[in-house]
């Protein structure tokens, strides 16, 4: 064995203990290169995706310190720093960088039946029922399921909870702030949003029916009255105290 072939095996045999602990990985390696010649071996290395890591779950399951210990032994970096030049750049047309990030490549080509698929899945939301809410026609298959929301509870993750129900939802105004935002800006906060409570089209209507058949919920106001009448009376308070 050449020292470039040990040298190589050795590689193999760190990153697989980093992200197996158990050396299940690196001992199954280890089997099957000593029986390769070097020339079966840089055969074998040579091909695309060679080298496949078996995972077991809840045994062989890496955790995110086994991955940056294995992404340090090859000196990949898992942050870097992204240019943005849409947002800034300087005198000498230098783009701003961001801060340090997670970036993730992408090494796999797209697939032919990508494109059966955007023929069959919505990539709009533009047609919607104004009055439930509700995506139709064409974009109805483009909304937030049920078990989806339900998925993002168990993990907890609240804020893109609050994403995926209000502004990329029925928040209409919340929608159009963040629609102008991104077009100005490039990027938006959900902080920067609007959070009114009578944005929502699906709550407004629950809402109605409510009052309709007398029940009283705190889905819109604590009062007895449609939000279109409660701001009619604001509108009018705000006139008497200017004429004050």
């Amino acid at each position: 064995m050449t020292p470039l072939i040990e040298k190589a095996e050795e590689l193999i045999y760190q990153v697989m203990d980093a992200l197996d602990p158990t050396g299940t990985n690196s001992s199954y390696y280890k089997e099957k290169f000593a029986e390769m010649s070097d020339a079966q071996f840089t055969k074998f290395i040579s091909n695309d995706l060679a080298l496949k890591f078996q995972v077991r779950p809840f045994e062989i399951d890496p955790k995110m310190e086994d991955i940056e210990k294995a992404a340090k032994i090859i000196g990949v970096p898992l942050l870097e720093k992204i240019a943005l030049p849409y947002l800034y750049k300087d005198s000498k047309g230098n783009p701003v960088k961001s801060k340090e990030c997670l970036v993730i490549y992408q090494h796999i080509k797209k697939m032919k039946q990508f494109i059966t698929k955007k023929n069959a899945m919505s990539t709009d939301i533009s047609k919607r029922d104004m009055k439930t809410g509700l995506l139709i026609s064409d974009d109805k298959n483009g909304k937030t399921s049920d078990r989806e929301f339900e998925s993002l509870a168990v993990l907890g993750l609240d804020k893109t909870m609050d994403e995926l129900s209000r502004p990329r939802a029925d928040a209409m105004n919340s929608k159009s702030v963040m629609y102008n935002t991104l077009n100005v800006l490039g990027q938006v906060d959900l902080k920067d949003l609007p959070n009114d409570i009578d944005d929502v089209l699906s709550k407004n209507l629950l809402d109605a029916y409510f009052l309709g058949s007398q029940l009283k919920t705190n889905l819109i106001s604590d009062d007895y009255h449609l939000p279109i009448t409660l701001k009619d009376r604001k509108r009018v308070t705000e006139r008497e105290i200017e004429k004050k």
